[in-house]
């Protein structure tokens, strides 16, 4: 995602974290590029349930939110 320069990773992980809810094991940043006033940092999620074997749609689902989440903080998706 585009950043505004002045965001710290640990804000954005924070974002991630919060939205992205009790299916979620681990937040990994994989890249970090600058241009233009601005940084894109690039994270991995990694979703996991103890009870059965998560289905396409039940990640789509919380990565919706996690996208609303990044969006609402005037984040760019890219």
């Amino acid at each position: 995602m585009w950043v505004g320069e002045s965001t710290l990773p640990e804000d954005i992980e924070q974002t991630l974290n919060e939205s992205a809810g009790i299916l979620r094991v681990r937040t990994t940043l994989v890249d970090v590029f600058s241009k233009d006033g601005r940084t894109s940092y690039a994270f991995r999620l990694v979703f996991q349930s103890r009870e059965k074997t998560l289905t396409d749609d039940e990640v789509l689902a919380v990565m919706d939110g996690v996208y609303n989440a990044v969006r609402s903080k005037g984040w760019e998706i890219r």
